[in-house]
């Protein structure tokens, strides 16, 4: 990290932005940018529907509940399901 010194006294100073590169020209100087130790870049993983993987298989696993939890949980969603299903005039 870039440290930033003002009298005796030293800084980190990192700032993240978002630019959207709108032709490989300017995505070469960002490059070489980094290659000098400029910047860094961090291109994101791709999202949910540039993956093609369902969202049931992409969270599949991630709450990880004790029994009693998920029994707990399931009976909220119910609730919450059943909410939807009653007339509300």
């Amino acid at each position: 990290m870039p440290v930033v010194k003002h009298g005796k006294e030293s800084y980190t100073w990192v700032m993240t932005v978002t630019i959207e590169v709108v032709n490989r020209g300017a995505f070469s100087l960002l490059t070489d940018m980094e290659r000098l130790n400029l910047i860094r870049i961090n291109i994101p993983a791709k999202n949910a529907f540039e993956s093609g993987k369902k969202l049931s298989q992409q969270f599949a696993g991630a709450l990880r509940l004790s029994d009693a939890e998920h029994e707990s949980y399931q009976k909220a969603l119910q609730e919450g399901r059943n909410e939807w299903n009653r007339d509300i005039y």
